[in-house]
């Protein structure tokens, strides 16, 4: 198969080069979630979707393997005094993700329309564990980090 722009390998080479130059910018420009998505939702929480997608289990597969040495930014290294800059960094990986996501989108059409599903399949399956997972995983994170730092502030300020 020639290594075209419309081949299914340079796509995916594009979307890991995207994920690494997104990091690599981010000391310069964070990126963000767009306004509307950047909530972190009830159900995404107390719902049983991510538990029975395996989110969690994602999660401590990130933790404990060398996977973890991919983005080291998002987590605490000196406590909850990192909080505020950790739940950047968590929000800027969620939104690499998410645009990554975004820019493949319209390939993964491309692929459908033309119906070519193998590669169409092998692309559904690249975006879950490249950028789903992830994105599903950083919003859990997000949400239980500023849950702990708001925990922890209201202690200082003491009943009021």
């Amino acid at each position: 198969m020639p290594f075209s722009l419309a081949s299914p390998g340079f796509v995916f080479v594009a979307m890991i080069c995207f994920l690494g130059l997104a990091f690599a910018a981010q000391p310069i420009v964070m990126m963000r979630m767009p306004p509307p998505l950047r909530a972190v939702r009830a159900w995404e929480v107390e719902g049983r979707a991510y538990r029975a997608l395996g989110v969690p289990a994602f999660g401590t597969l990130l933790r404990r393997t060398p996977l973890r040495l991919f983005n080291t930014d998002v987590y605490l290294r000196s406590g909850l005094r990192d909080a505020a800059r950790v739940c950047a960094e968590l929000e800027a990986a969620e939104a690499s993700h998410f645009w990554d996501a975004v820019l493949v989108a319209p390939y993964m059409v491309f692929l459908a329309v033309q119906g070519m599903w193998p590669a169409f399949a092998w692309f559904g399956a690249a975006q879950a564990l490249v950028n789903a997972y992830p994105v599903m995983h950083l919003r859990l994170t997000r949400h239980r980090l500023d849950r702990l730092a708001a925990r922890r502030s209201q202690r200082r300020v003491g009943p009021g």
